[in-house]
C-alpha cells in the first residue's frame, strides 16, 4: 500500500549549516506531516588511502562508525526537540551520482540544502545546488541564517528560499488522493 505522506530528504554535509538545514527540515515536516530522511556522502578517495585490501576493510569499517555517531549526534537533539522521527542514511562514493541514486530511490517531494558561504575563487567546484536544481523535478529549499519562525513560532513560508522546479499535475494529483 502506498502512503500519503510526503517526504522531505535533507542532503548534508555534516558541516557548517547543517543542523539549520535539519531543522527546517523538521519544522516543516510538523506543518505538513512529512517524512524526513538525512542523507550525508563522503567522497571514496577520502576514506581510503592504503592499497592494503585488509587496512582498507578495517578502514571502511571505522569511517562507517564514526560517521553514524556523527550524523546521529546532529540528528538525535533535533528529532527530539521537534518530536520528529528522522531516518538517516550514507554512503561513500562519487558525491553527485550517490546524490542522484538517493533521489531517484527515495522520491523526495522537498530537498532541504544548507546554505553554503561563497569561497573566494572556486574555479572547479562542486556545487551541489546548482546541481540539485538542474537534475530534480521539485521543490527545493536552502537554509539561511534568517528567520524562518513566524512569531507564534510556526513556519513562514514567506522567508523561506524556495526553488520550485516545474511538478507536473499528475504528480500533485497523487500527493491529494
Amino acid at each position: 500500500m502506498k502512503s500519503n505522506k510526503y517526504k522531505i530528504l535533507v542532503l548534508s554535509d555534516l558541516k557548517q549549516t547543517a543542523s539549520l538545514a535539519l531543522g527546517y527540515a523538521a519544522n516543516v515536516s510538523q506543518e505538513i506531516d512529512a517524512d524526513v530522511e538525512v542523507f550525508y556522502v563522503k567522497k571514496a578517495t577520502e576514506v581510503i588511502e592504503t592499497e592494503s585490501p585488509l587496512s582498507a576493510i578495517r578502514i571502511i569499517s571505522e569511517v562507517c562508525r564514526q560517521t553514524e555517531k556523527k550524523i546521529k549526534d546532529l540528528v538525535s537533539p533535533i528529532s527530539k526537540e521537534n518530536d520528529v522521527d528522522i531516518k538517516t542514511t550514507f554512503a561513500f562514493g562519487n558525491i553527485k551520482n550517490e546524490i542522484e541514486n538517493r533521489i531517484n530511490s527515495s522520491q523526495p517531494d522537498i530537498i532541504v540544502l544548507g546554505e553554503r558561504k561563497q569561497k573566494r575563487f572556486n574555479f572547479l567546484g562542486d556545487n551541489i545546488t546548482d546541481f540539485v536544481y538542474k537534475n530534480y523535478n521539485g521543490v527545493v529549499l536552502v537554509a539561511t541564517e534568517n528567520d524562518f519562525l513566524d512569531s507564534k513560532g510556526k513556519l513562514s513560508i514567506d522567508n523561506l528560499v524556495m526553488k520550485s522546479n516545474t511538478i507536473s499535475s499528475q504528480t500533485k494529483n497523487e500527493k491529494t488522493t
